[in-house]
């Protein structure tokens, strides 16, 4: 199954106020430890049930400059450890990747339980097999999550 980026209907993307854009860089930079430097953050995207990522568990895809790419699910359950719409969607997230020609893929998935669960699901992360190095999985404290992509109904 390929991913076409630029196929579909258009989707409108969310306006970000300056203090919001802040949040999600400061998000970026600090809680996913990207490196980027400050012109890659010039152009910011967020797009709310991205059709690309259509049956999967993906609330929002950020898109920051022509580098990076943040899937963030705030809903799916990691109890049980990766499920099959978390590899699902690690999988398109690096086909989108490619045929976009971005440099990485991180997919965040918020979990109250995040600190005791993330080091059993880097495990089974780890290995799945058809990633790479560029595409990454975050596991965190819905506390991180910019508080403004909380606060949109998804």
């Amino acid at each position: 199954m390929g991913v076409n980026f630029f196929v579909g209907r258009i989707q409108k993307a969310i306006e970000l106020r300056p203090e919001e854009e802040q949040e999600l860089v400061s998000f970026v930079r600090e809680g996913l430890g990207c490196g980027c430097p400050d012109e890659v953050f010039s152009f910011i995207q967020i797009k709310k049930k991205p059709d690309v990522f259509r049956g999967l568990p993906i609330d929002y895809l950020v898109t920051i400059g022509d580098r990076l790419l943040v899937g963030i699910c705030l809903s799916e359950t990691l109890n049980g450890g990766i499920g099959t719409d978390i590899s699902k969607s690690l999988v398109a997230g690096k086909q989108l990747r490619d045929s976009a020609g971005f440099n990485r893929f991180r997919l965040v998935v918020a979990s109250e339980v995040a600190d005791s669960i993330a080091p059993a699901i880097q495990e089974q992360f780890a290995g799945l097999t058809g990633l790479d190095d560029k595409v990454h999985l975050h596991v965190v404290q819905p506390s991180i999550i910019p508080g403004f992509l909380q606060r949109v109904s998804v």
